[in-house]
C-alpha cells in the first residue's frame, strides 16, 4: 500500500486555522464533520482530527482515522480544497463499512455543494 504523501496532509497549525476560520463549505452526519477551503496552492490536503474525549482508545482513533486517509486517496474531488473532518463520538460505535460509507456520502456532498459555491 503507498504511503500518504505529506503533501496531502494539513502538517502546520496555520492551514488548520484557515478552514477553522472560514469555511467554504460543510457536511455532517452524526459521525463526522467535514469543513473545507478552497485551495488554490496545490493539489487537495486533509487534516483529521479524533479527539481523545470522543474516541478513548487510541486503536480506535487510529482505527477511524486510517478509514478517513483511505477514502481521501481513493475519492477524487472534482476541485482543490483543503479538508479537515472532525470525528464525534458516535465514530466509535460505527464498524468499518458503517464509518466507509458515512466519509463517502460526506464527500459527495462536499463535492456536490463546492461545485455549486465554487464555480465560476
Amino acid at each position: 500500500m503507498p504511503s500518504f504523501p505529506l503533501k496531502a496532509r494539513l502538517s502546520q497549525p496555520c492551514h488548520y486555522r484557515r478552514v477553522f476560520d472560514g469555511p467554504n463549505v460543510k457536511a455532517s452526519s452524526k459521525a463526522f464533520l467535514l469543513l473545507a477551503v478552497e485551495n488554490n496552492d496545490g493539489p487537495s490536503r486533509i487534516g483529521i482530527i479524533v479527539a481523545k474525549k470522543h474516541i478513548r482508545l487510541a486503536s480506535r482513533r487510529n482505527r477511524i482515522k486510517r478509514i478517513v486517509r483511505e477514502q481521501f486517496r481513493l475519492t477524487p474531488l472534482g476541485r482543490s480544497m483543503d479538508l479537515v473532518v472532525l470525528a464525534r463520538s458516535p465514530a466509535d460505535e460505527l464498524d468499518n463499512p458503517a464509518v466507509w460509507l458515512d466519509i463517502a456520502k460526506l464527500w459527495h456532498q462536499i463535492n456536490a455543494t463546492a461545485d455549486r459555491q465554487w464555480a465560476g
